[in-house]
């Protein structure tokens, strides 16, 4: 089988086929996914290994991401690693911020709150199998820095409500109090 990235969720094999082993769990005879990492299947049975376990990094701490992907309901944000240099990971490891934890209230849509791109301050709120689940749901935490879908120009708030410097489309997202001008590495955002 080729090394292929998974999320969780993700279908990976049959048990008439192939055991459930770390990393995945079984329901009604099918393998899934349980971590963002790589399908390994040796001795036929089904496993998920992250590349990079998550070591320096524990529940409680405030990081920054870079939301790469979203498949509701959940979005999955690389890490910003490297200290004073801003580069985010370039592993296939993603922390994985669910649609429940994104603010105070209902969130039926990520995609209504966040989009591809956009750099976000979030908290670890648990660490399980390996795997980092993050919370933006109070008014420090969500996105410092958020892009236009349409022409991904940076935008600003204006009124309440971001609005594109060039394109001037407008799109609402959970911004955190200090948007654009969160300071990292001596600039502003």
């Amino acid at each position: 089988m080729d090394k292929k990235l998974v999320v969780p969720g993700d279908f990976i094999g049959i048990e008439e086929e192939y055991l459930p082993g770390a990393g995945t769990f079984a329901d009604n005879e099918k393998v899934y996914a349980a971590l963002t990492g790589e399908i390994s299947d040796k001795d036929r049975t089904l496993a998920v290994q992250q590349k990079r376990p998550w070591k320096a990094l524990a529940p409680g701490m405030v990081i920054l991401g870079r939301v790469e992907n979203i498949s509701e309901p959940i979005a999955l944000v690389s890490v910003m690693v490297g200290g004073a240099e801003i580069r985010f990971s370039e592993t296939n490891d993603y922390a994985v911020l669910h649609a429940s934890m994104i603010k105070r209230g209902y969130v039926k849509n990520v995609r209504d709150e966040y989009k591809v791109g956009d750099i976000i301050r979030a908290k670890i709120v648990d660490m399980r199998n390996g795997e980092l689940r993050l919370a933006t749901d109070s008014d420090e935490l969500g996105a410092i820095k958020a892009f236009c879908p349409k022409c991904r120009h940076g935008m600003k708030v204006e009124s309440g409500i971001l609005k594109c410097e060039d394109c001037e489309w407008k799109d609402n997202r959970k911004i955190a109090k200090d948007y654009r001008k969160a300071n990292i590495d001596g600039k502003g955002w």
